[in-house]
């Protein structure tokens, strides 16, 4: 049963071509070859339908924040490096998103059925709609939630930069994805398996734009979660 205070919404995706290619790696100077091309937009309009980005979420005020551990009002303590993402930070969207498993059952099927190609192809379709999806989450909120003089931090998750996966039982003790069809299993990995869950501060864009880009001091240079600076 939904909490009064979870939100559940709708996410577009868009599936990009040269995404999909970034995700298999061929961003580099390496020649790409037509036919793989025609294969990413073939299976793209193949599955573009099976995607279903949902997300749920909740916000919640900082009571306390340091270098390793985050209090939000009437929630678990959460540990981690958090200032280094959430230090500008005022309110907390603990949130989970998804696209469903759909694209990850096609490419399953298509990896049994020999196709491997297909089904490697198929499952960095599923990366790329998963992260657009994260991305759209990210858009809902600065539009939707934060006030205009405030501004979104970069999104935190367990398991990335310094964050223990431990942490995701904290934040599905927070939020509710059962609306949205994703569970935590005991593995700590979530089903569906093209999910994110994480934190998204909101803060004064003054402070949020003079913190900067954790990025800018991390020495992890083909880190998958680096943004531009």
């Amino acid at each position: 049963m939904m909490g009064p205070d979870l939100r559940t919404i709708e996410l577009p995706v868009e599936l990009l071509t040269p995404e999909v290619l970034r995700m298999m790696g061929c961003s580099g100077a390496a020649p790409i070859r037509p036919e793989q091309v025609a294969l990413i937009d073939r299976l793209i309009d193949e599955c573009r339908h099976l995607v279903r980005a949902r997300a749920a979420y909740v916000i919640r005020a900082v009571v306390r924040m340091t270098d390793t551990r985050l209090d939000l009002r009437g929630c678990p303590s959460i540990y981690g490096p958090i200032a280094g993402f959430l230090q500008a930070a005022t309110r907390v969207i603990v949130f989970v998103v998804t696209i469903g498993e759909e694209i990850e059952r096609l490419a399953t099927e298509r990896m049994r059925a020999g196709q491997r190609l297909e089904g490697y192809t198929l499952d960095a379709i599923g990366s790329v709609a998963t992260d657009a999806a994260a991305d759209a989450f990210a858009d809902h909120i600065q539009m939707n939630e934060a006030q205009p003089c405030e501004a979104i931090t970069l999104p935190f998750s367990p398991g990335y930069c310094g964050m223990s996966l431990d942490e995701q039982q904290t934040l599905f003790s927070v939020v509710d994805a059962r609306p949205i069809g994703v569970e935590l299993l005991p593995t700590l990995i979530m089903r569906p398996i093209k999910s994110v869950s994480g934190l998204l501060g909101i803060g004064q864009r003054e402070a949020v734009e003079t913190h900067g880009v954790p990025c800018q001091w991390c020495s992890l240079e083909h880190c998958r979660m680096r943004r531009p600076q």
